[in-house]
């Protein structure tokens, strides 16, 4: 079985908080809840970002909203792992790093994605990998890890995804 995954890229640029009328009213308060401008628009994008996988996922017109759980399994804030609040999926994941953010989507099993700047960790490549891992709720060996090449250079992105089968990426950037 091939698993699809969609991935969607961004960065600051596309960062204008007169967006945030568009994301539904908790994505809203957890926007306004940061204090820097780069804080708040890495989060904004990342919550457009979401409602595009969620719309694409679920062949929904542009202007729908769905509304996203973050509830944290350790303490119940809403800082967990995004789901859409209805439960019907498809499985999410969201990163960022300094200018670019990522999300992806997949309807047939959980996924992770993470981004750094290359500049941020020692060894990147393997900090990337293992943070696409736990995202994506998989033990060692379980499931599928590719490199991704992020969109802007000095970054470094891997994707990991809970099937073993082949995985098939596809590509947004906006």
């Amino acid at each position: 079985m091939v698993s699809i995954v969609d991935v969607w890229w961004a960065d600051l640029r596309s960062a204008d908080l007169r967006r945030a009328d568009q994301l539904p009213p908790p994505e809203r308060a957890r926007v306004a809840e940061l204090t820097t401008p780069a804080d708040q628009g890495r989060r904004l994008v990342g919550a457009l970002l979401l409602q595009s996988a969620l719309r694409v996922a679920r062949g929904l017109p542009s202007e729908a909203t769905v509304g996203i759980d973050r509830t944290c399994d350790a303490c119940g804030a809403q800082h967990g792992r995004p789901v859409a609040a209805d439960g019907a999926g498809p499985h999410l994941t969201v990163s960022h790093s300094g200018l670019l953010i990522a999300v992806a989507a997949c309807a047939t099993a959980p996924v992770g994605i993470d981004v750094q700047r290359i500049g941020d960790a020692p060894d990147v490549a393997a900090w990337v990998a293992l943070e696409a891992r736990i995202k994506a709720g998989l033990a060692a060996g379980e499931g599928t890890e590719l490199a991704l090449a992020p969109p802007l250079p000095g970054y470094a992105a891997a994707l990991a995804v809970g099937a073993a089968a082949d995985v098939t990426v596809r590509l947004h950037l906006t």
